[in-house]
């Protein structure tokens, strides 16, 4: 889990904060262009945002992963998968029967 990005410090949070509206304001005084400032300010809001989603996204595969490699530690236990990953004969007939059950019930 350290390869994860880690979230910005409260001070590179205020430091671009600060830098947005010190671009802000120097658009709107001396350019005379409002728009020039926010589109400054909304290209940094969303560079902020996608390094949130690109962690979101790490800490999302992370745990899939983490499911995954639980899924396969309990199926190699029972035994019901073969190495190459094929279903066993046994499995196949069980889930066969388990199909079965479940049209009955239903």
């Amino acid at each position: 889990m350290s390869d994860q990005p880690s979230a910005p410090s409260r001070g590179v949070k205020a430091g671009v904060a600060v830098l947005c509206l010190l671009v802000l304001a120097y658009s709107v005084v001396v350019a005379g262009q409002i728009l020039l400032g926010v589109l400054f300010c909304a290209l940094v809001y969303g560079l902020f945002l996608a390094y949130y989603l690109l962690g979101a996204f790490v800490r999302l595969v992370d745990s899939v992963e983490r499911i995954a490699d639980a899924l396969e530690g309990r199926a190699d236990q029972t035994g019901h998968r073969v190495a190459d990953g094929t279903r066993s004969r046994d499995d196949r007939s069980r889930s066969e029967g388990s199909r079965d059950h479940l049209e009955d019930r239903w």
